[in-house]
């Protein structure tokens, strides 16, 4: 075996293990080794430093190194730490998200949506959330969406709850398509922490309330250390510019004081429709939580449709995102979006 580098600065490993001597008669096995030729490879699994650039959009963060043996086994390796067994025990996820589809959903769009193993929807499915708006959404929850998603979760937009308002519990009953309808509830996939908190119908679209009582949305339930934040609108100040004016901010402040507290790996939502797209946002210190807005449906189009052009990327709007299990038991969250990844803000 040899170790040889190439023009680009890496190196090659290249191994012969012929096991039948060249030049003994009659033939006979090497005498070589502990194994008669043969060679014990070693693959150690470790982490790209990858740098932003043309060739990098596709790249896996993680590949292999290998080591050849031909003589004595190996050493014993240590013991796993705890933190590594229980990272080498879950696998990745691939998490589609989709939000306000305003019953544009249909098997056909369905069927170009990507693969995933989670299917997340975070509100607005219907257009006036009738009895029989929800059967149709069930339906594909059901059929098709359940063949594709193994993982279905949903929480209630605005327009979900024009009939049934706060009892959430109606549409969660309409609804037995779904893995998980989450009504400020949190449900582990694989280790993975998601949390939902659905709109609250006290809000005008803007998030300001309709009364003078005190917002109870419900956003101080978010619980610390969660992976994936699940509401229907944004924050204030991220992805919330509405009716395409710069500075008309319509997240809810409320929520964005949450947020810099609990520090979720990602925030998923829709709501603004005209901000699809995603960012990734300093939290403080080192960390840093990924927002996406994955609306569906185009904002200036009458009547309703899809989501189209080179601002829609390749899914009507969708993001695929990845969780990849880290080395101290939690998750790291990234997203394919329209051009590569999000950059840091």
């Amino acid at each position: 075996c040899r170790v040889a580098t190439t023009s680009k600065g890496d190196s090659t490993l290249f191994v012969n293990s012929a096991m039948t001597d060249r030049w003994k008669t009659p033939k006979q096995l090497q005498s070589v080794g502990s194994w008669n030729g043969a060679h014990l490879l070693i693959a150690t699994e470790r982490k790209i430093q990858q740098t932003e650039g043309k060739g990098t959009r596709n790249a896996a963060p993680y590949t292999w190194s290998f080591q050849a043996m031909s003589g004595a086994p190996p050493a014993p390796t240590p013991a796993p730490t705890p933190e590594a067994k229980a990272s080498s025990s879950r696998k990745p996820k691939r998490i589609l998200h989709i939000s306000d589809t305003h019953n544009l959903l249909t098997e056909k769009v369905i069927r170009k949506l990507p693969q995933a193993d989670i299917l997340i929807h975070t509100g607005d499915f219907s257009e006036t959330g009738t009895l029989k708006e929800c059967q149709e959404f069930n339906r594909l929850l059901s059929g098709p969406l359940k063949e594709k998603y193994p993982v279905r979760i949903l929480i209630a937009g605005n327009h979900d709850l024009y009939q049934v308002g706060h009892e959430y519990w109606r549409l969660k009953e309409a609804l037995p398509g779904a893995t998980h309808f989450l009504v400020h509830e949190q449900v582990e996939i694989d280790g993975l922490r998601v949390y939902g908190a659905p709109w609250w119908p006290g809000h005008s679209w803007d998030y300001r309330t309709k009364s003078k009582h005190p917002d109870p949305a419900g956003f101080e339930k978010i619980p610390a250390g969660v992976d994936l934040l699940l509401t229907h609108g944004p924050p204030r100040g991220v992805l919330d510019e509405a009716d395409g004016i710069k500075g008309n901010h319509s997240g809810s402040v409320k929520l964005a004081e949450e947020i810099k507290k609990r520090r979720p790996q990602a925030h998923l939502f829709g709501h603004v429709h005209e901000q699809r797209g995603c960012r990734q946002v300093s939290t403080g210190g080192s960390g840093s939580t990924l927002f996406v807005n994955s609306s569906m449906t185009d904002r200036w189009k009458k009547p309703k449709q899809l989501q189209s052009g080179q601002a829609a990327g390749r899914w009507y709007g969708a993001h695929l995102i990845f969780a990849l299990p880290s080395e101290n038991g939690g998750w790291k969250v990234s997203t394919e979006a329209r051009g590569g990844v999000c950059k840091i803000q």
